[in-house]
Formats: structure tokens, sequence, C-alpha cells
């Protein structure tokens, strides 16, 4: 860049700031499970004295050649902040926006209180707002940016990997940054190809592992959005919910949807939930939670992906929030045409699968492990497993896993379970049947943490241990 250029540029930059023609413009994030937008991403845009807007794939890198990008970070940032303080006088604040910034950025001392003085400049709490960066930054200075990380980190911001799998990818960044969200690139979406999904898929799972929330840009179709919900991802932005809109249309928009926004509770509850793995080949029963020292609580969670669901619990029942395919399949097996069937036999709170379920419920709840009866339900044998995810406005959201049987022994048992009453089930924590002519022990019903007596070496050492 020559510097005649450069001059007019600094000199263009700055009228345009001075005159309103650099402006931020918004994308939505929206929750895959819910729908609901949890926050906003925020861009620049450069409007010309006739109207016409400048490309930022041209602007931008002539901002950085010229060392005014901080400049224009800051004033994106200011015009988030603003944005954040007109929602919340309006009575709809938002939950958050995120805000880029560039590598160049990280090489001005300061960097750290300019950020700070402007959210105090509109009283925006720190944890509003949160900072896109790419992987490119920690390949550069390393001792530098770690410094700066760290300082972010400390004083409530949260950091976002930006762009992941864009072309600098490096596992290492994960292995030595802790980061809040990955971003993953548009670039995983952009074919759809088999190939692609199944990558996507692993990196969320590797995520979720990792503690670290999920966003997928570039989505622009609904067989995206669903392909996102199925792999557990637990947000998406893209121009099949909308594209960067102004402030003026941002507003009219959330104006004519209520319900739309996310509340602060709703945000911490979802995030919980959105720990949940959905791909995770680990059955349930290893499903865990897990503290990090220093760290706020942080569950990662496994799940076996063919057969579970998201149930919400509260005084009026139990809802379905999502199922998996094969969670749906099971049912089926159980007679059940859809997850809706089984919500409206679950309506009839004498029934002995309410009355089954919600001790389970109620145990999972309490105990905090995961929880596990075993029931037959119209000649099919099946085991029903619990964990509790997360709590809100006295409503709370179990994971449930589905498992029925088909084996040899198995048959043998739901046709023994079904001769007898289906009171016993509901009378007894445990009830075991014992063969003394075939010496042989076998379990046809029990709740969860209660021993398994037909695992013993011999019929007697199970008989005696009952």
């Amino acid at each position: 860049m020559n510097g005649k250029y450069e001059e007019n540029l600094t000199e263009r930059f700055h009228e345009a700031v001075s005159s309103g023609r650099i402006r931020a413009f918004y994308q939505p994030i929206i929750r895959s499970l819910t729908q609901q937008m949890t926050g906003v991403e925020t861009l620049a845009r450069w409007f010309e004295p006739d109207g016409s807007v400048l490309s930022p794939d041209f602007f931008i890198p002539s901002m950085e050649q010229s060392g005014l990008i901080f400049e224009l970070d800051m004033e994106i940032l200011r015009q988030a902040c603003a944005l954040y303080d007109t929602f919340r006088r309006r009575g709809t604040p938002l939950p958050f926006l995120s805000v880029n910034l560039s590598r160049h950025d990280f090489v001005h001392p300061e960097l750290f209180d300019r950020i700070c003085g402007i959210l105090d400049r509109y009283s925006v709490p720190h944890e509003a707002i949160k900072l896109e960066i790419t992987e490119s930054l920690m390949l550069e200075d390393t001792e530098s940016f770690e410094r700066l990380f760290e300082h972010f980190h400390e004083a409530g911001f949260s950091v976002w990997l930006d762009d992941f799998g864009s072309g600098y990818s490096s596992l290492n960044v994960l292995q030595n940054y802790r980061f809040d969200v990955i971003k993953f690139d548009m670039l995983f979406l952009r074919d759809f190809s088999i190939r692609g999904q199944e990558m996507l898929a692993s990196l969320i799972g590797m995520a979720k592992t990792l503690g670290i929330h999920t966003l997928t840009e570039g989505v622009e179709t609904d067989e995206q959005r669903q392909f996102l919900l199925a792999a557990g991802c637990e947000t998406q932005q893209g121009f099949y919910y909308s594209r960067p809109i102004p402030e003026e249309e941002l507003i009219e928009h959330v104006d004519h949807k209520p319900g739309l926004l996310e509340n602060t509770d709703e945000v911490h509850y979802w995030d919980e939930v959105g720990r949940l793995n959905f791909l995770n080949p680990n059955p349930l029963k290893e499903f865990t939670a897990r503290r990090r020292s220093g760290l706020n609580r942080e569950y990662m969670v496994n799940a076996y992906d063919s057969s579970i669901a998201l149930v919400e619990c509260g005084a009026d029942g139990f809802r379905y929030i999502y199922a998996t395919e094969g969670y749906r399949d099971r049912l089926r097996e159980l007679g059940f045409s859809s997850v809706e069937g089984l919500e409206n036999a679950l309506s009839n709170q004498r029934s002995h699968q309410y009355q089954m379920i919600r001790k389970l419920v109620l145990d999972a709840l309490q105990r905090g492990t995961v929880q596990t009866v075993e029931y037959a339900h119209d000649d099919v044998y099946y085991r029903l497993s619990a964990l509790f995810l997360a709590r809100r406005d006295g409503r709370a959201m179990i994971v449930m896993h589905l498992n029925t049987f088909d084996s040899e022994r198995e048959v043998e048992l739901r046709k023994e379970m079904l001769n007898d009453s289906s009171a016993l089930f509901t009378t007894y924590e445990l009830v075991v049947m014992f063969y003394p002519e075939k010496r042989k022990a076998k379990r046809i019903y029990t709740s969860n943490n209660m021993p398994d007596y037909d695992r013993e070496e011999s019929f007697d050492q199970s008989l005696s241990r009952f």
C-alpha cells in the first residue's frame, strides 16, 4: 500500500466514523434446541456517501495494513455496547453480543483498558461481550497473547475461537487455551458432503468432551439446521435465520416475535443442557459430572447417540424437548407412535408408567447420579436411565437413555414379568426370580443401585446374597 493511498484511507475512515457511515450490523445466533435467539454477532459495514457499501473483504485487509483496524474494532465495540444499553432500556435485554478482534489489535498495549473503558461507559457487564479471535493470532506472538488471554478471562470476558477449520486449525490451540466457545467455519457446510458432516460431528463431540460450547456459522438450509441439531451443536447462525441486519431492523425483528430472546436464566440453563454430547459412543452408565479446579461447575456428559432424549420436568408433568431417531424407534417398539403418545400416556398420573418414571426422575434430581429402572410394557422388556442436567424456574432438564432387549434371555424374562402382577413392580424396588431346579437366579425388575443377584458365580451365592 503506497503512502498516498494510506493517508487517503485514514482521512476517509475518520470522516466515515464522524458522519456515521461506519455502522455495526448484527447477525442473530440461534439456539439449536429452542430456536430462540441467544445473542448476536457484531459486524462492521462501511457505507459510501452515495449509499453504496464497501465490501469487508476489501476494507478489512486495508485497515489492517494501515494500522487503523484497532480503531475500527473499538468503534464497532462501542456501537455494540450502545445497542446493549438500548435493549436494556427497552426492557428486552440482549443476552450477549460477540465482537471480532483482529490479530493486529493485540499489539496495542492499551487493548484491554480500551475495551473495559468502552464497556464501563455504557454500563455493560463483561459477561455480555464475547470476544471472537482467530486461530492465526495464537500462532504468532504466543507469550504476549497468553498474558492477554488470561487477563480477559480473569476479568469475566468469554473468549471464542473463531473460524475453526478455516485453514489454520491446530489441535494444540485447544490443548493450550481454555476457550468458552468454538465457532466452526462455514466451509464445513458449504458442500454438505458426508465426509464434511462426519468431520464436523466429530469435532463437535471433541469440543463437548473438552467442555467447550459449540457454534456453527454458514447455515443456509433446513437440512443443515437439522443435521447440526442431531449432531449436538448448541448454536447456529447463517442466512437460513437472518443476514446481518442494522440496529433498527434487529429491534423490529425482536418486537414482532415475543419470546424470541433468551433471558439470562434461560441462557445458563440451556448452556448446561448443551454440554450433553449426543454422539459420544459411551453408554449412559458412564455419564459423569466433573468439576474443574478454580472454575464454575462444568459437566462432561457422555451419551449413546441412538437412544437419548431430553425431557423437561415440572409440576405440570413431563415434556419432551428433543429425542433422537433411535429413541423414537425404541418408543415404537414399546407401542408408542411418537413421543407425544408417550406424553399422553404419562398424563394419567395413576398409571404405573407415570409412577415409575416419576420416581426415576425424582431420584435423578435428588441424587445427581444416573438412575435406572427396568420394566416391561406391551410385551417389550426395557431399561430406562435418567440423569439430571440443569434447573430453572421450577423446571428441570433430564436426559434419558432407553434400551430395549430381544435376546433369548431377555425374551424369557419379559414373558415372566408379564405373567406377574404389574403392582409387584410398583410396590418393590427389586424382584428376582429363583429357579431351584435349574439352579438359576434372574432379575426381572430393579430400581437404581440395587444389587444384580443374577450375576453371582453360582445359584447358592445368589440366594445367599439375596
